[in-house]
């Protein structure tokens, strides 16, 4: 596998690796794969790890730096993306302990919907998923977990990545910890999709 990641592209520089560690649901897995590229700079890894709790998807994801070999001091990265949903700061601040400095944690809070939610309407008030739902259902009638959205929330990304770092600097400004339950509602998806943009665009 290292030779095929480090392959170069057209003669070119080898490829970024980003490894995408997501919950068991196929939501997350199935937007993220959108943006693979087959000439970009970065290969996407979107491994299945059939967890559903922070602490064992930070595990997962250490596990993933070897079986990747990554370089994370040369480009590669590792993300850990799981919602707060029913999780408490306890579990939470487990995971992030475990990923350490090497693995970047993505929290959505409530749940990854909220990312898709800010590419139509700015929030502020704390939801639960199900409310989350509900007001997405506004926007793309019938929306139904693990289905293709990527195509719908194209044209307004810019739009969702402006909210999403509105809901963080209106959090910080307020000293909400960011990574916590008392983040709702807030995402980090943007800082993936800003990353792979960066590299995938250039």
């Amino acid at each position: 596998m290292g030779g095929y990641r480090r392959r170069k592209l057209r003669g070119k520089i080898p490829r970024k690796v980003f490894v995408i560690v997501c919950e068991g649901e196929k939501t997350e897995r199935i937007y993220f794969n959108r943006y693979k590229t087959r000439y970009s700079y970065l290969r996407i890894e979107t491994p299945n790890s059939r967890c559903t709790d922070p602490i064992n998807l930070a595990k997962f994801s250490k596990d993933q730096i070897k079986k990747e070999a990554l370089d994370l001091k040369n480009g590669d990265s590792i993300w850990c993306v799981f919602d707060c949903d029913d999780n408490d700061d306890e579990n939470i601040s487990k995971a992030c302990k475990i990923a350490g400095k090497d693995i970047k944690i993505c929290l959505s809070n409530p749940s990854f919907e909220l990312w898709f939610l800010l590419h139509f309407s700015f929030v502020v008030s704390k939801l639960t998923r199900s409310e989350v739902i509900e007001k997405l259902k506004e926007h793309i009638p019938g929306y139904e977990k693990n289905k293709d959205y990527y195509d719908i929330l194209l044209g307004d990304r810019p739009t969702a990545i402006d909210n999403a770092k509105k809901l963080i600097e209106m959090h910080e400004t307020h000293g909400v910890k960011l990574i916590s339950v008392e983040s709702n509602p807030s995402t980090q998806v943007q800082n993936i999709v800003e990353e792979i943009l960066r590299i995938t665009e250039k």
